[in-house]
């Protein structure tokens, strides 16, 4: 008994299907390295890490469309530099992002 499956030629629409299979995952790299560290944590729900500049203590962060901004004001003498996470919370609890900001002493 032969299989007819077996000598069926591929037709138009089988090479586009083919072609879409191969091709969404190339696209989503692709799309994924074209991101930036904020855009991952709060699009796809990653985690991004931001070294704060020395002697800088952070105040506040907040998102403004896809960037992140954060405010910073010097650091007072006997301070301790302090790792903050700023994290989204999802009614939905599906994609949650994080972001770390880390801050550090001149010098140390």
């Amino acid at each position: 008994m032969e299989w007819e499956c077996m000598n069926k030629k591929p037709t138009r629409l089988d090479n586009v299907i083919g072609l879409l299979v191969g091709l969404i995952p190339v696209l989503g790299f692709v799309a994924m390295a074209g991101c930036t560290d904020n855009q991952r944590a709060k699009v796809f729900g990653g985690t991004a890490t931001i070294n704060i500049p020395c002697d800088q203590v952070v105040f506040d962060v907040t998102w403004k469309g896809e960037d992140l901004w954060y405010a910073t004001q010097p650091a007072p003498s006997g301070w301790t530099p302090q790792t903050k996470r700023f994290t989204e919370y999802s009614s939905y609890g599906m994609i949650q992002g994080e972001v770390t900001l880390t801050e550090s002493r001149c010098g140390s």
